[in-house]
């Protein structure tokens, strides 16, 4: 940006030098009426500049849209890394849409804002100035009036770029609640039409679509007012240049050439304003969805550095071969963010290599709570998670995962084909490694059921899958990780008895020389649980292990 900046100054630059040729060209041929040899030279150099001119503008655009997808692509990866970070818990309370939106769209309204509004307001300053004392230089008395009606015409666009601003902030965000709203109708349109709320539904899209475009209108409004103001202003200003430089003139008070080349500069003075009024529109959308960027990267992560203090703790490649012996919880306690109670406290328990631990109590216990801080999508507030001995936190969260693989309640299925969801957390797993997890999980009668079996294209989160066909690929897709600690998060809460079984006994499989941690309602699903721990309220039962 800043190299389109100083490219445009630079042609802003040559205009001036050409204007000025061109008023002592005219003076020259037609007042003291010089042949055509003349003027020649000074008529070639002029050609020269407009070349020299046209390039630099050629490149000042090029540069401001390479420095743009640069930029661009930057603040989306910038953006999704920290979201990442951020984790599930994180993002709780944010709606899906409304960061796709802001991810997706509003990430490319930074095109207009990087390489039109900034270059259009960095020149907006300097090349009136350039302007004013080149001015200044050849009709000292001009520039007052330049002095008097350019803050104006700045105070102008001041005044109708606030209601802009605040209009395209609300545009923004009417844009964001719209993408929400229709993402909530698609997903819950059986439920819509099953409460006979399809017609109203319909009627509520059209209410917000209606405000979404009226806002538009409104921003649009706004801009085009912006820019009828900004080239009156400044048509007056030039009339009422071209008025003091007539009298002048006829006076005798100023020579043809200085007047002319005075005349055809003070259009200079004020287009580079009248050009940011055009663009203020673009730059105020941008900046909206820059601020709404900003507040997303201000969300604090969930996820902590690895520690290097004291004596240095052991590398992930050396917990990865030395296996996993223990996983301790040592009073821990995590309250969440706008909470008055904790929805976990002074919880400790042991689990040693081997074992297989249910985790059980009544809803809003603390169980799924306990399964996040295991998975390290959030951190305890109190006490500390130790694994192997060692502080949890002392780990990179990425490297405990590559111990633990996550059976969850609803399961995610991404777009791709059946074998792409089994190995998503080893795409370069073999066919054969797909399909012995597959075998471990039950899945592969199913699986080789469907019309192209393991190249089978899911759909959106796998909705063509059954709920006991989705909670086994879950478990291959565990399964395929080999994994020595299992979690599994009430993964047949949702099930049927006959389902319930197969699901069971593909976890079963899955649990083999391995430690688990169920999490479950079901005397079933915990029936092969060596230890049952009872939470309550957020607290471990005493006597309930």
């Amino acid at each position: 940006v800043g190299i389109s900046i100083l490219l445009g100054l630079f042609a802003a630059g040559i205009l001036v030098a050409w204007t000025i040729l061109l008023a002592g060209v005219i003076n020259d041929g037609f007042i003291k009426e010089q042949t055509l040899s003349g003027v020649l030279p000074t008529l070639v150099l002029m050609a020269a500049l407009l070349l020299l001119r046209a390039v630099c503008i050629w490149l000042a655009e090029n540069s401001s849209q390479h420095a743009s997808g640069l930029l661009r692509r930057k603040v989306r990866s910038d953006s999704l890394a920290h979201l990442i970070a951020v984790g599930p818990a994180g993002l709780s309370a944010e709606r899906t849409a409304e960061l796709t939106s802001t991810l997706g769209q509003g990430v490319d309204s930074l095109d207009a804002y990087l390489s039109r509004f900034l270059p259009s307001a960095a020149l907006a300053v300097m090349v009136p100035a350039g302007v004013f004392i080149t001015i200044g230089v050849l009709d000292p008395w001009t520039t007052l009036i330049l002095l008097f009606t350019g803050p104006l015409l700045i105070l102008l666009l001041a005044v109708i770029g606030s209601r802009t601003r605040s209009l395209t902030q609300r545009r923004f965000e009417e844009l964001g609640w719209l993408s929400s709203f229709y993402l909530d109708m698609i997903q819950g349109l059986a439920t819509l039409k099953a409460f006979g709320r399809a017609e109203d539904g319909a009627e509520m899209v059209e209410q917000v679509s209606r405000r979404y475009g009226e806002a538009t209108m409104d921003v649009l409004r706004t801009a085009f007012q912006t820019s009828l103001m900004m080239e009156w202003a400044a048509t007056a200003a030039t009339a009422l240049v071209a008025v003091q430089i007539s009298f002048r003139l006829i006076r005798g008070d100023l020579s043809f050439d200085l007047a002319l080349a005075v005349l055809m500069l003070t259009p200079e003075f004020f287009a580079p304003l009248r050009r940011l009024a055009i663009e203020y529109h673009a730059g105020q959308e941008g900046n909206a969805a820059l601020e709404r960027i900003t507040k997303l990267n201000a969300l604090p992560p969930q996820t902590r550095s690895v520690t290097t203090e004291g004596q240095g703790m052991r590398s992930s490649l050396e917990l990865s071969s030395l296996g996993f012996s223990s996983l301790e919880l040592s009073s821990v306690g995590f309250t969440y963010a706008g909470s008055d109670s904790p929805a976990l406290e002074q919880v400790s328990f042991v689990i040693e290599q081997g074992q297989t631990v249910a985790l059980i109590g009544p809803s809003g216990a603390g169980k799924s709570t306990l399964a996040k801080l295991l998975m390290q999508f959030m951190q305890p507030d109190q006490g500390q998670i130790l694994i192997n001995g060692q502080p949890a936190q002392n780990l990179q969260p990425s490297d405990w995962r590559r111990i633990i693989s996550w059976v969850p309640q609803q399961p995610a299925f991404f777009a791709g084909t059946v074998a792409q969801n089994i190995a998503l957390g080893r795409p370069d797993a073999s066919i054969e490694q797909i399909h012995e997890a597959a075998r471990v999980a039950s899945a592969q009668g199913f699986i080789e059921a469907l019309p192209e079996g393991f190249n089978t294209l899911l759909g959106e989160n796998g909705l063509r899958l059954s709920g006991g066909q989705r909670q086994r690929l879950a478990i291959a897709r565990a399964a395929i990780m080999n994994t020595p600690v299992v979690l599994l998060d009430e993964f047949t809460a949702h099930l049927d008895e006959d389902t319930e079984a197969q699901v069971v006994a593909a976890m079963s499989a899955l649990m083999q020389g391995r430690t688990a941690v169920v999490i479950a309602h079901r005397a079933a699903t915990i029936a092969s649980a060596q230890r049952v721990i009872t939470l309550d309220r957020g607290r471990v039962i005493q006597g309930q292990q």
